[in-house]
């Protein structure tokens, strides 16, 4: 069966551009973009599709202008309007300090959502084969991508469209011959300093040495765990809801929850609180993964990470993600004089009143006998060796132990004030008073407050 002919049928029956679709073909001017510029102009009719084009021109090479204008006559010749751009990516690289494949690729990407939504194209076509599809995969796999990486490239995945994945480089050339088409070579594609010039020029030969059918069989193969990832990724989103939430800025999983799920689960959940945190999982790899995983089955209570892109710390039966690791508090030390309101650097604020009698202590209030804690008062962060006698206890405690009874957050602990009379500490603010400097009856009280 003629390509053309294999063409159509395998749009229709994967139905990845329907028919009446509006589409922007992203037409580099190489064999593979042109062969599916041509190919969908060939079955426009048929579809009742409409084509528009985009090139953009890198300015990484000195041909790129005329492949610019190889491109613009392409559209002349087939009668299809054209957005051309030139963006200098390398010096855009330079300004960002990224890397140069990967700037390039999200300036293209924001190129073509651009001009698709100018145009009204729903569709974004790609001319991406089912060799690139097997070098993708090798690429992935040799930089330690799981099994969602691995999946490589889907057919569609909105607004991108891939129609020629099931069909190999060598048809698509001879189809474009047949047609008495030409295309613009890139000679960069012959760069073997390159990792994906050097999986096509040498490792897929090797590979095909032993078996001819390997692209064949990869491209199967991704397919087949892409079906996979579809099912796995309804469930994971099932179980997110269950055992994750955003706090914040934070995004908190339960790691009693998690335990309750196949391992195979657990890291699918994982990955995807990852990508719901940072927004994608670019250079995250399966290796990542496995080092949240290890700090989820920790013997030790509290740990963190830093991942690109997200912080991810274990605290307790809770695993947090966030952008950022949160600011700690700067170190104060506030000298209490009086009576009235201090305002504290966390936003908080500390209220101390003099009062003829107890009206109550709470979480949030603390009562002192104020003949027996006469000011100044000191309130300041925990310091190394501090140490308190707890009410209901005849001796002191550690602050470090305590905090570990009451299982504090590292955090927590940070942010924990003191309200101490000399070097005694009588009020862990908001979590234990100290055993002495009880009001007795009919002594005047210093009542404490702390607000958030």
């Amino acid at each position: 069966m003629p390509l053309l002919s294999r063409f159509h049928k395998s749009l229709i029956q994967s139905g990845c551009i329907p028919t009446g679709s509006r589409v922007l073909v992203a037409v580099s001017g190489g064999a593979d973009s042109v062969a599916l510029l041509f190919l969908l102009h060939q079955v426009a009719d048929k579809m009742c599709l409409y084509l528009e084009a985009a090139h953009l021109d890198h300015a990484l090479r000195d041909s790129s202008q005329e492949d610019a204008r190889f491109v613009e006559q392409l559209c002349v010749d087939l009668d299809i309007s054209l957005t051309v751009e030139r963006r200098n990516v390398a010096e855009i690289a330079r300004q960002c300090k990224g890397n140069l494949e990967e700037v390039a690729r999200e300036i293209r990407r924001e190129f073509l959502i651009t001009t698709a939504r100018a145009s009204n194209c729903q569709l974004i076509a790609l001319g991406h084969h089912a060799e690139d599809q097997a070098e993708t995969f090798f690429m992935r796999l040799l930089r330690g991508a799981g099994l969602t990486g691995l999946a490589s490239m889907q057919m569609l995945n909105e607004p991108v469209v891939r129609p020629l994945l099931p069909f190999h480089r060598a048809d698509l050339r001879s189809c474009l011959k047949e047609a008495g088409i030409a295309w613009r070579e890139d000679k960069s594609n012959l760069d073997q300093i390159l990792t994906r010039n050097r999986i096509r020029h040498q490792l897929l030969p090797m590979l095909e040495s032993f078996n001819p059918n390997i692209v064949n069989q990869v491209v199967g193969l991704c397919e087949q765990m892409r079906q996979d990832e579809s099912f796995w990724t309804d469930l994971v989103a099932q179980q997110l809801t269950r055992c994750g939430r955003w706090q914040g800025v934070e995004y908190v999983l339960d790691r009693r929850l998690m335990f309750e799920m196949p391992p195979a689960l657990v890291g699918r959940v994982i990955r995807s609180a990852l990508e719901r945190v940072r927004g994608d999982l670019r250079c995250m790899t399966s290796t990542h993964v496995t080092d949240v995983l290890r700090l989820l089955r920790a013997d030790s209570p509290q740990g963190e990470l830093n991942l690109p892109g997200v912080w991810v710390a274990r605290r307790y039966e809770t695993l947090l993600l966030r952008r950022r690791k949160p600011a700690s508090l700067e170190p104060f030390e506030i000298v209490l004089n009086g009576p009235g309101n201090y305002p504290l650097p966390g936003g908080q604020l500390l209220r101390l009143s003099l009062e003829k009698q107890a009206r109550g202590e709470s979480v949030e209030t603390a009562e002192f006998s104020s003949l027996s804690l006469p000011f100044p008062l000191t309130l300041r962060q925990r310091r190394p060796g501090d140490r308190i006698r707890p009410s209901g206890m005849s001796g002191s405690k550690k602050l470090q132990d305590l905090f570990v009874d009451l299982k504090l957050t590292k955090e927590e602990r940070q942010k924990a004030l003191l309200l101490l009379k000399d070097d005694e500490v009588v009020w862990v603010v908001g979590l234990r008073r100290s055993e002495g400097h009880h009001a007795k009856a009919g002594e005047p009280v210093l009542r404490v407050i702390i607000e958030a």
